[in-house]
């Protein structure tokens, strides 16, 4: 997913990337997600309604592109990066 998001969505001012965990630990997510060079927000899986991404219906590990309005254009990784492929 890091080098994705490096040759993909690092440049793209279109396009954020929000890391969903489900560990119960918040100092562990964090570690594994500083660990693994993530430069994205990290959004606690029992905070997603506060976060206000309860409406993606995603769990860990699964993608969701959304557009502008909200509107989910696809569920599937592949697709979805090829999507943001185009748009760069």
């Amino acid at each position: 997913m890091l080098d994705k998001y490096q040759t993909q969505i690092a440049m793209n001012p279109e396009v954020a990337l929000i890391h969903v965990s489900c560990d119960e630990a918040s100092g562990d997510a964090l570690a594994w997600a500083r660990q693994e060079g993530f430069t994205w927000p990290t959004i606690f899986f029992s905070d997603l309604e506060r976060a206000g991404l309860t409406e993606y219906d995603a769990w860990p590990g699964e993608v969701r592109l959304v557009d502008r309005e909200g509107s989910v254009l696809t569920k599937d990784e592949k697709e979805a990066f090829a999507t943001i492929s185009l748009k760069n």
